[in-house]
């Protein structure tokens, strides 16, 4: 009995205690490929990451960064699981999309709490200039002749002195499109810092039609990105430079209006051929 119980088995191989030859181990499949998910989400993370510096056009930037953020948890689900490759390229992805919606998030908190600054610096303003009528005549011209009208290439609004110091043709933008920069001169007349993006509202026009902000891949001569959000103390004077996308060769009209008189009661305005 015993010599049939340690018998060997057929095929070769060791007996397991019972008798019965083990189960054999099967390898772990093998992960099939780099996630796409990961790829696409780093991408949308990186526009979002982008575009979340630029005001009003930050609001795309969070959709961006949302979409990359759900793209990038799909894919570390799947690397995790072993089925695709590319894990730190999933997590490269979530990082991209939330820095992109929190920089998204205090940027636009930023301008929120400066035109709330803005409009309590102006009812103080209108305040102060009506308890000082009777005793300053003079001021008080200047303060009912400033902010209105059209004033040509240089006045004051409300809460700014603005010059146009040029308009001249510029490099293309990304989409190689062609480009006119413009020079902005201003002076903060409030009394607190402000930069031109929450005091002034620029726009340019061709055969009658706004055109949009140009964004370059590579910056153009004298054009400085960062000069639209600098903020400068009161009294202080600075430059602004912006680009904007032309249709055509036609001429031109810059017009600068305070960002919260939806009236243009005040206007500084300039007509150039490009």
């Amino acid at each position: 009995m015993s010599e049939f119980n340690n018998a060997p088995i057929p095929n070769g191989g060791p007996a397991a205690p019972n008798g019965m030859r083990p189960a054999p181990i099967m390898p772990s499949p093998a992960p099939q490929g780099t996630t796409v998910c990961g790829i696409v989400g780093v991408v949308f993370g990186a526009l979002g990451l982008v575009l979340s510096f630029i005001p009003i056009i930050n609001n795309i930037a969070a959709i961006f960064g949302l979409v990359g953020a759900v793209l990038a948890i799909v894919a570390i689900v799947g690397t995790f699981r072993g089925k695709k490759r590319g894990k730190a390229l999933s997590i490269v992805a979530a990082v991209l999309s939330v820095l992109a919606i929190v920089i998204t998030l205090a940027m636009q908190s930023a301008a929120s709490k400066a035109l709330d600054d803005i409009t309590g610096t102006s009812t103080s303003q209108s305040s102060s200039a009506d308890a000082d009528k009777d005793a300053k005549t003079d001021d008080s011209t200047k303060t009912d002749t400033k902010a209105k009208g059209e004033q040509d290439m240089e006045g004051d609004l409300t809460d700014m002195h603005v010059k146009i110091v040029s308009a001249v043709r510029s490099g293309n933008d990304y989409n190689n499109q062609p480009t006119v920069l413009v020079t902005y001169e201003w002076t903060n007349t409030t009394d607190k810092n402000n930069s031109f993006a929450v005091l002034a509202n620029p726009k340019v026009f061709q055969n009658g039609q706004e055109l949009d902000t140009a964004m370059y891949l590579d910056n153009p001569e004298g054009y400085d990105s960062g000069s639209y959000l600098s903020e400068l103390q009161p009294g202080a004077t600075g430059t602004v430079t912006l680009g904007y996308v032309l249709k055509d060769d036609s001429e031109i009209t810059v017009d600068v209006t305070n960002l919260l008189d939806f009236s243009d009661t005040a206007k500084v305005t300039y007509k150039s051929a490009i």
